[in-house]
């Protein structure tokens, strides 16, 4: 076997096992490796509950250090901002200028010697549909969650998780370990992952964008009249249908992984 093919076996071997490690430390994160002397505890106790008039809200900033975040329905006309927590000090929820920002950034873990035990603060945030501003989200650790909000803009930095929304106007989205699953893009997509796969249903896009991945496979099923300008340095490519001669551009580059647009 020559240099090159023995050096592209190790790095795949090495990912691998990354991989396993970023598995296992999320699954850590969301319960799923709980033991008796060590793991990861869902904090039950609300330290927060407040709703704001979506009149009074312009955006949206969410900072989590370990915790699910959730951005669920209210079909009232409110804003509603649940927190999980052992601690109430630790977190800060202003609205200034019409930006909510929900900051719980400044928790700090406590680990147990030989015990890698600590709590999860889930922060949970009800929100009309129509909702039409941006939602910028900053989490460590866990996973993201959001519904519909065809009308506004997300704007996520995450190091350790999954995240997954349903249809949304702007992706705009960073991500170091984690699966990106996306039910529709409807205007612009700027999607970066280091390690994960990324699956979007459909895309309508109206502005040129961008989906970069490291490792990872990359799926897109439906989409408009778009080019699609794709590359990969280590799978397979599949484009099913392209318009050169549109004048939106996504441009698609993955280093290791799978390329499928099945439009």
């Amino acid at each position: 076997m020559k240099s090159k093919e023995w050096t592209i076996v190790l790095i795949v071997i090495l990912v691998i096992i990354i991989v396993g490690l970023i598995h296992f430390l999320i699954g850590c994160l969301n319960g799923s490796f709980r033991g008796k002397r060590w793991g990861v505890k869902k904090s039950s106790n609300v330290i927060f509950d407040t709703s704001y008039n979506v009149s009074e809200v312009g955006n949206l900033e969410i900072l989590s250090v370990a915790g699910d975040i959730q951005l669920e329905e209210n079909m009232e006309d409110k804003i509603k901002v649940v927190v999980y927590g052992e601690n109430a000090e630790d977190l800060s929820v202003d609205l200034k200028e019409n930006r909510l920002k929900v900051d719980y950034s400044k928790y700090k873990h406590k680990n147990v010697f030989f015990g890698f035990h600590f709590y999860c603060n889930d922060i949970i945030v009800y929100l009309p549909k129509s909702y039409a501003n941006e939602i910028a989200i900053k989490a460590n650790y866990g996973d993201i969650k959001a519904i519909d909000l065809e009308n506004a803009s997300m704007n996520i930095e995450a190091d350790c998780g999954d995240i997954t929304l349903g249809k949304v106007k702007n992706a705009l989205i960073n991500n170091e370990y984690g699966n990106v699953k996306i039910e529709s893009i409807l205007n612009r997509a700027s999607i970066d992952l280091s390690c994960g796969d990324v699956k979007i249903n459909s895309v309508n896009l109206a502005e040129d964008s961008m989906i970069v991945n490291n490792f990872g496979d990359i799926k897109i099923g439906q989409t408009n009249e778009i080019y699609i300008d794709a590359k990969t340095s280590l799978g397979d490519l599949k484009i099913a249908n392209n318009n050169r001669h549109s004048e939106v551009t996504l441009k698609i580059e993955n280093d290791c992984g799978d390329i499928k647009v099945g439009n």
